[in-house]
């Protein structure tokens, strides 16, 4: 699992070989975050349109993330995605 990219305090693009996942961070007050596999429709649009894409995708989970509950992920329970973000932030500040 690697991270592909970020938008501090909003989403995190995550990839590994083949399903990407998507992880946004949600509400006001209390802060909690839902995450989804991206659909092959989604990814096609990702590689497309590129980050623009994940930023109105992600926007829109935020907006309305229970219209996104029936595409929760478990992403997170199958991956070491600490060993991913590390990576990601190590490389970031190169």
């Amino acid at each position: 699992m690697i991270v592909l990219d970020e938008q501090s305090w909003s989403w995190l693009l995550f990839q590994n070989e083949k399903n990407m996942y998507l992880s946004v961070v949600c509400g006001s007050v209390g802060i909690f975050t839902v995450e989804i596999e991206l659909t092959q429709a989604e990814i096609a649009s990702f590689n497309a349109i590129g980050r623009t894409f994940i930023d109105e995708l992600a926007s829109g989970i935020s907006f309305s993330p229970d219209s996104y509950l029936h595409r929760k992920s478990n992403f997170r329970n199958e991956f070491d995605l600490s060993i991913a973000i590390d990576k990601w932030r190590e490389s970031a500040k190169s």
